[in-house]
């Protein structure tokens, strides 16, 4: 009997072309944006962990015991002693591609007699070029090549404000972890175009030996950065590794990326937030749209409805028959959305569109949208419900019209 009234609903749909073609398409149109909008978010959010994860050097970075709980400025203070037996131990797990130290300092660069305050990092030319995005962002002269060499990449801004350019010498500055003055003489290797500006005029690289020299911490290091292989978990390989590291006596703490990017969490809470807003938004239009067109409907069909209640169907069967219609409309609509999601999808990402950087960036990426599968599922649980949702009321009126009054109807 069931098999029947779902062919009833059906061919009441076909009966009414131009009502199920107008309340369809709003089901296609709604589940496509759905899925358009969370693949596209997706593809936000991994640009962003990219460039994330570049700014920082790497998914983990492991600090001394004595930082734990400190921001990265009071952690900057407290050196791993023997960095290199640090990094062979973490270079042991199978995630890890590599294992690099930076060195974090701070104090003034001088040219004549200008000079400015920077943020200082020593860290290792090969591994640095490897692991982050430094190198798009050099604006005049050569990376850093000699991991020896007494040289410096300075920001635009620093750059700017002592008045240097690529190739010229200025004297970094810096305070020693016992308190003494030490200064070395550099040239300046290139400048770097820095998308963050605050960044941009501190910024000052140099690598790690010399800049260990500098500050006389040779064999120290603030964080060794670990470079993970596409796929890892950065919070399993970070446990892993820590227990690892003290159970040969070198405990340190191992925090992820995720842990410290503090701007990617709130980015990403507040597209998630706009996702949710524009879903509630969708799914209002479809049940205010839709439940008008089945409103519209029952008045359209009284007298039907009337002789279906006179000639002995129950009320409750009239009200699964209304409801039966708008789960047929939803999941013909969910399919051909569907399709039409997907089509859309591979024309877009065959279009070669480029998309401005995302928030840090130094430079955009080709529009690819994603493929989630839970966004399709969670856009035929959002068309189902609320055609049942919208169906449900005008349902309820066409089982509760009067038999009489509905047959004299005009």
């Amino acid at each position: 009997m069931s098999g029947r009234w779902w062919k009833l609903a059906a061919r009441n749909l076909g009966r009414h072309r131009r009502r199920t073609v107008l309340t369809g398409s709003i089901v296609v149109i709604g589940f496509i944006a759905t899925t358009m909008t969370a693949g596209f978010v997706s593809q936000t959010f991994t640009g962003l962990r990219d460039v994330t994860v570049k700014g920082l050097g790497g998914e983990i970075r492991l600090v001394d015991p004595r930082a734990a709980g400190k921001t990265d400025d009071e952690a900057a203070a407290f050196l791993l002693e023997s960095w290199e037996a640090v990094a062979r131990g973490a270079a042991k797990d199978p995630a890890v591609v590599q294992a690099m130290p930076r060195l974090s300092f701070f104090g003034l660069v001088v040219k004549g007699d200008r000079s400015a305050g920077y943020l200082g990092t020593g860290t290792d030319p090969a591994m640095e070029q490897r692991a982050s995005s430094l190198v798009e962002a050099v604006g005049e002269g050569k990376f850093l090549a000699d991991p020896e060499a007494d040289e410096v990449m300075l920001g635009t801004g620093l750059s700017k404000a002592i008045g240097a350019k690529a190739g010229d010498l200025v004297t970094v500055m810096t305070t020693t972890p016992d308190g003494a003055l030490n200064a070395v003489d550099a040239p300046v290797a290139a400048i770097l175009r820095y998308p963050i500006k605050e960044l941009d005029d501190r910024l000052l690289y140099m690598p790690y030996r010399p800049a260990s020299r500098l500050l006389k911490a040779e064999g120290k290091a603030s964080s060794v950065v670990l470079l993970l292989k596409p796929g890892a978990d950065a919070a399993e390989v970070a446990g892993r590794i820590a227990e690892s590291l003290k159970r040969d006596g070198r405990p340190v703490v191992a925090r992820t990326w995720l842990e410290t990017a503090t701007f990617y969490r709130q980015v990403k809470l507040l597209y998630v937030s706009i996702f949710f807003f524009m879903g509630l938004i969708l799914a209002t239009v479809v049940i205010l749209a839709t439940a008008n067109t089945m409103t519209m409907s029952v008045f359209e069909r009284t007298r039907e409805i009337g002789t279906l209640l006179a000639i002995g169907m129950e009320r409750g069967a009239v009200r699964a028959l209304f409801l039966r219609e708008g789960m047929l409309m939803a999941l013909g609509g969910s399919v051909l959305g569907a399709i039409l999601s997907l089509l859309l999808r591979a024309a877009l990402n065959a279009s070669g569109i480029e998309l401005p950087p995302p928030p840090g960036g130094t430079h955009g990426a080709p529009l690819h949208v994603d493929f989630i599968p839970l966004a399709y599922l969670a856009g035929f649980v959002m068309m189902t419900s609320t055609l049942l949702l919208a169906s449900w009321w005008p349902a309820r009126r066409a089982a509760r019209l009067d038999p009489v009054e509905a047959i004299a109807h005009v």
